[in-house]
């Protein structure tokens, strides 16, 4: 087995039928979108559309828990790599998603949300989230956490 054929078998952890189904459901918001135009539902057409440009984004695993779980440890655990800053200190302060990119990157997207992309092939399937955590002496990291929760595909609690 060749290099690439061989990383790619290894980093393909979504049931590969799982894109037969995104087809599938692509088209059929594609026609719900059209029907939401017809009679005129522009609140409807908007959710459809919106969902349809999701379909293709990857699985989200988010990691909560309380402050100083070891969330940050064990995201940089499961990655192999040292992405999550540590410390003895509380210092995740914002929802950290972890993405795929060709080179290492941060981005600030909203106040409490940061992209940080780096080169590590699982995360072309899967996006991982750090969180801030729950029962914080820092004002608004629970809120934070809290209202990130509902966007996941899967959260871990640790």
């Amino acid at each position: 087995m060749s290099k690439a054929a061989e990383s790619s078998a290894t980093t393909t952890i979504i049931d590969p039928q799982l894109q037969t189904y995104r087809t599938a459901l692509a088209q059929l918001l594609q026609r719900m979108q059209d029907l939401a135009r017809d009679i005129n539902n522009p609140d409807l057409a908007e959710t459809t559309d919106s969902l349809r440009r999701s379909i293709d984004e990857p699985f989200l695993f988010v990691v909560v828990g309380e402050v100083k779980a070891g969330k940050s440890s064990f995201v940089n655990a499961l990655l192999d790599a040292e992405v999550c800053a540590t410390d003895i200190a509380p210092c995740t302060d914002s929802i950290q998603q972890i993405v795929y990119a060709a080179q290492d990157t941060v981005q600030q997207i909203e106040p409490h949300l940061r992209k940080i992309g780096r080169p590590i092939d699982i995360l072309q399937d899967i996006s991982i989230v750090d969180t801030p955590g729950t029962n914080s002496l820092v004002a608004g990291h629970q809120v934070i956490t809290e209202r990130y929760i509902p966007n996941s595909d899967l959260t871990f609690f640790v």
